[in-house]
């Protein structure tokens, strides 16, 4: 599951021009994506994935969430970056 808050949808679509239904569609349920995990000092333990749109390489901000079934995140953020 994929929780992408009002705030964090309406940044990646104005400030990084990627629409909240292809994130999903590249992330969810997507096997053999590529990540590290990262442990920053002020905002805590959150996956870095990379994964492709529009041909795009993207990288996403992912935050593990407390859910009863497991494999929950909140998006951190998402862009895209040159390769």
């Amino acid at each position: 599951m994929l929780h992408i808050s009002s705030a964090t949808a309406a940044k990646i679509v104005q400030k990084h021009g990627v629409a909240v239904n292809e994130l999903r569609s590249a992330l969810v349920g997507t096997e053999g994506l590529r990540f590290v995990w990262d442990d920053d000092p002020e905002r805590g333990r959150r996956a870095i994935v990379e994964t492709w749109i529009r041909g795009r390489r993207l990288l996403a901000v992912l935050y593990p969430a407390a859910d009863p079934l497991g494999d929950a995140w909140h998006l951190g953020s998402a862009y895209f970056t040159d390769v």
